[in-house]
């Protein structure tokens, strides 16, 4: 499945792995290993693609999840990582990762989809936010979320080059904050980029990493974010409904993105919810 190779290249990516995706798909369908490649980055591919194989073997069953099969799963993924993945101190995390599943993959509906992302990648927030093993629980995030949208029928999320600083730093800042929904909406806004080429979008992503800003295709152009901001500039007394009015979304919806807005940074709320202001950073 050249989907696979894909998925299993960049999530090891996301990890400090160099291999490219030419050199992943080599060593994952013929064996070939790379020259100038370490062990341990080959070895972090492999068992990715065993952890994934596996998923993708019970997904087609449609067995159900539980913490028990959660843990073969990290035990292939981790296989050489020195930790023993099959003991997890606290299993309640296991548990409502398994119970958001079991509740999304009985609805497999196109109606669905929306939501059965959120599901997917709240999955992988919880995994990367209570750190159930020892080591590699980011990745092991990424390979859950991809397993329940394998077992829902949608395309799978794949984080491209261009979004990876990005991504590393929204995810950091909802573990810090403890604000999944921040990671969950940011998510869903990228749930289905599309493929780039990587060896230009690598050197994009390097260079917007060293001056601390996203690369340049990856920030929204006219969204909701900066018309919030360019609103609150010009009146930092605004209401949420009074923006919602303005821009033409839900109320809610209004919430939700000036909660990315603060926790990312670029939105600071001054005084109380009632009377008090907004200042754009």
């Amino acid at each position: 499945m050249e989907i696979v190779f894909e998925i299993v290249q960049a999530s090891a990516a996301l990890e400090g792995c160099t291999l490219t995706q030419s050199e992943c798909e080599r060593l994952l369908s013929k064996g070939v290993s790379s020259e100038g490649k370490t062990i341990s980055e080959q070895l972090l591919c492999l068992n990715l693609r065993a952890a994934y194989d596996k998923c993708f073997q019970m997904a087609a069953s449609r067995e159900y999840w539980s913490p028990y099969r959660l843990k073969s799963i990290a035990a292939l993924a981790l296989r050489d990582a020195g930790v023993p993945a099959g003991v997890v101190p606290d299993e309640s995390v296991l548990q409502k990762v398994c119970d958001i599943a079991n509740e999304k993959r009985l609805h497999l509906s196109s109606d669905e989809a929306p939501e059965q992302y959120r599901a997917s990648f709240e999955i992988h927030y919880l995994i990367s936010q209570h750190k159930p093993w020892q080591t590699g629980n980011d990745f092991i995030g990424r390979l859950l979320m991809n397993y329940l949208q394998y077992e829902c029928r949608l395309e799978p999320t794949i984080i491209r080059p261009s979004r990876r600083a990005e991504y590393l730093r929204i995810l950091e800042i909802s573990k810090t904050e403890e604000i999944g929904e921040v990671f969950v909406s940011y998510m869903s806004e990228h749930c289905c980029d599309k493929a780039e080429k990587e060896p230009v979008q690598e050197k994009a992503a390097a260079a917007a990493v060293k001056v601390n800003i996203p690369p340049a295709e990856s920030r929204p152009k006219g969204s909701s974010r900066d018309e919030i901001c360019r609103l609150l500039s010009k009146n930092p007394y605004m209401s949420t409904r009074d923006l919602a009015s303005e821009i033409g979304i839900s109320a809610k919806g209004v919430e939700k993105q000036l909660g990315i807005l603060k926790a990312t940074g670029k939105l600071l709320r001054i005084g109380p919810d009632k009377g008090g202001k907004w200042q754009v950073l």
